[in-house]
Order: structure tokens, then C-alpha cells, then sequence
């Protein structure tokens, strides 16, 4: 069984297009959410997701999205600036709105989907939302619920949950969805 295992394990060696998008509402900086998720991105995420020549663009939301980060793994400083850029994210927005931040992802993986790059959006957030009242997503939802999520792998952490998308499929599913409507 352990030869099997280590036969089998392997090492990602083709790069791929990383959207990394952390919910720094309010909501957030109960309970160590914020804490436990920076734990999770230096142990897991950088440590053993990551690997040379990956995209990450990394996005902070609540009732806007911005852009912080937006770069090429080069060398070890480039994951360091990767935590770095997570640890600078204060859970002070008065909203969060998921479903603005999905339409945001869209667009943006969009853009680049000439690059070749497989592309994957793993979303940071207590999934409590509750966008302000321009929004299109407008109300408060204890459980965010979207299509989305139905092809979504959700990771369930301390008080917080980190959901990864296969945008290159949910994109291929939406195209389909517009051609049948």
C-alpha cells in the first residue's frame, strides 16, 4: 500500500491561472477567521499548492473587489509577497457580496482564457451574505446560495470555508446553459 501511495503522488508540474479571493467583511474578524485562514495559506496553500510559473491574482472583497496582487511564481519572494499580501487584508468591509465577486471572476478569467491556463478560483469567506442594497445580489443570506457552488469542492476550516471552482468547466456550463435559453 505505501509503495502504491508514493508511486501515485505526485507533484503538479503544469501551471496553472490561480484567483484567490478573500472576504475581508466584517464578518470575518470574529471568531479567528482570519487567523485560521492566514495559517492556511502559508501551511497549505503557498507551501504545497503552489509551483513555479502559476498566475495568482489575488482579490479582497466585501461590498466592492479589488485587486492586490497580480503576478508570475518566479522564486521563493514571490510566495512570500503571496503572504504577505494576505496578511495585509483587514476584515473591515461593511458588506460582502459573493455574487458580485463570482461576476468579477468571470470577467476576469475571461480575459485571459487565450493564455492556455487551466483556471481555478478558490474563494476564502464565511459564506454569510450579505450585499448592500445596489447590488443586483441585494439581502442578507446566512448560506450563499449560487449554481456555482453545485460544481464546487467545499472545504469546511475552523469557522471559515475555502471554496475551490474549476472556472474553465463552470464557464463551459454556462456557455451551454446560454446556447439551450
Amino acid at each position: 500500500i505505501l509503495i502504491t501511495k508514493v508511486s501515485f503522488a505526485g507533484v503538479r508540474k503544469i501551471p496553472v491561472e490561480i484567483f484567490l479571493m478573500v472576504d475581508k467583511s466584517l464578518s470575518m474578524s470574529t471568531q479567528g477567521k482570519c487567523d485560521s485562514m492566514l495559517k492556511w495559506i502559508k501551511d497549505s496553500f503557498v507551501d504545497e499548492m503552489l509551483i513555479l510559473q502559476d498566475n495568482v491574482h489575488i482579490y479582497s472583497f466585501y461590498e466592492k473587489v479589488e485587486e492586490l496582487l497580480n503576478l508570475t511564481i518566479k522564486t521563493e519572494e514571490d510566495k512570500r509577497r503571496i503572504i504577505d499580501t494576505i496578511a495585509s487584508i483587514k476584515p473591515d468591509g461593511r458588506y460582502t457580496d459573493i455574487g458580485k465577486m463570482l461576476d468579477v471572476v468571470r470577467v476576469e478569467s475571461e480575459k485571459r482564457k487565450s493564455n492556455g491556463k487551466y483556471k481555478i478560483l478558490i474563494l476564502m469567506t464565511d459564506l454569510v451574505q450579505d450585499a448592500p442594497w445596489t447590488s443586483p445580489y441585494a439581502g442578507k443570506q446566512e448560506s450563499f446560495k449560487s449554481p456555482y457552488l453545485k460544481y464546487a469542492r467545499i472545504v469546511k476550516h475552523d469557522n471559515w470555508y475555502e471554496i475551490i471552482f474549476d472556472i474553465d468547466s463552470v464557464n463551459k456550463i454556462d456557455s451551454k446553459v446560454k446556447q439551450i435559453y
